[in-house]
């Protein structure tokens, strides 16, 4: 009798634990290190092997990898979409909803979960790529994790810091990688409106591109051309979506897309930027003015006085409830639009070409 109960505890106990596991969901309501981030990016590209297929585009200045994912087939894609996060060191808000939404987006290919219930019929034609930190070492800096980088804390303490560890924004060598890429823009911003020497956030580097996460960055956009980059971060519940440099160029693709991310999360748009003094060297600055593909800032979470980021217990009420959307409307909209997209970029590389 004793052993036949035993079993049955056993059988109901496995199953249990079966049904969770297949459902299972990122934590969300923790604070999200770089190596839970990493062993859940792992986790999901096991499970889902026959969707997910995991690489890595170089490590970063302390030597972590920076690992990315493809979502699609086996056979990649001419066309795709990118999404970033963590790019600033103390918004895992950022990493905590790209991944997220992989999760989600993987159950719901397999019919596991109704959040995004077309997921399956956008991989016939676009492959889905996902980085969810790509500022490991500021991650580590902020969450004051030291294991694997305590080598570097001397020089990490000796650079300026606005407050305390929780708020670092930079990578480990004190660079905002948001304001270090090469859109032509990197001599504006100096002196009295920044940092001139490495510090927690402020400081846009010497010269361009000088962050080796940039540098990587830069070489993985150039090779795969994803018709749009999304970058997030935290906070503002905007969309940074077009400068006057290049908004143009788009023809009002730009527009129309962003303003159905406005009516799925109830975020604002800020108006195109007028002076690259105040929008120079974003990633998706980059995208935008290098290649003529689109690029996008999301900002998650509401506004407040403070630079560090709300409680990770939060996360639901002030990201996921408005912005777990976002990332579909981008995925379904470039989707419909992927051929013009290409045919823009294209137009406009070939304009830059005839003026060298």
């Amino acid at each position: 009798m004793k052993k036949s109960l035993f079993l049955l505890i056993y059988l109901l106990t496995s199953v249990y634990l079966s049904s969770q596991d297949s459902l299972y969901v990122i934590e969300d309501d923790e604070k999200y290190r770089y190596s839970m981030i990493m062993e859940d990016l792992d986790y999901l590209a096991a499970k889902y092997s026959d969707y997910v297929f995991p690489f890595a585009i170089g490590d970063s200045e302390f030597g972590f990898p920076l690992k990315a994912v493809r979502i699609g087939t086996k056979e990649k894609k001419p066309y795709s979409i990118f999404m970033v996060g963590n790019v600033h060191a103390r918004e895992d808000y950022s990493s905590k909803l790209v991944m997220k939404f992989l999760n989600h987006y993987l159950l719901s290919i397999e019919g596991n979960s109704n959040v995004y219930p077309s997921a399956k019929k956008y991989l016939d034609s676009l492959d889905i790529y996902i980085m969810p930190v790509a500022n490991p070492d500021g991650l580590k800096i902020a969450h004051q994790d030291w294991e694997g980088i305590e080598k570097w804390r001397y020089d990490v303490c000796k650079m300026i810091r606005k407050e305390g560890f929780e708020e670092w924004k930079a990578n480990g060598k004190g660079i905002d990688l948001n304001d270090s890429f090469d859109d032509g823009n990197h001599h504006l911003k100096h002196g009295d409106q920044g940092e001139i020497e490495p510090a927690s956030e402020d400081f846009k580097g010497y010269y361009p591109a000088e962050p080796i996460e940039t540098k990587y960055l830069q070489e993985f956009v150039n090779k795969l051309k994803p018709l749009m980059t999304i970058s997030y971060h935290t906070k503002g519940d905007l969309v940074y979506w077009a400068d006057a440099g290049t908004h143009a160029i788009f023809e009002g693709i730009d527009t129309e897309i962003n303003q159905k991310v406005l009516q799925v999360s109830g975020f604002d748009l800020v108006s195109v930027s007028k002076n690259p003094v105040t929008y120079g060297c974003g990633l998706e600055n980059y995208v935008r003015a290098k290649m003529g593909l689109l690029g996008s800032c999301v900002e998650l979470s509401k506004s407040n006085d403070s630079r560090v980021q709300y409680a990770d217990s939060l996360f639901n009420d002030l990201v996921w409830k408005n912005a777990s959307q976002i990332p579909m409307v981008y995925i379904k909209e470039v989707f419909d639009r992927k051929e013009k997209i290409m045919t823009l970029s294209n137009a406009y590389c070939l304009e830059l070409k005839m003026k060298l």
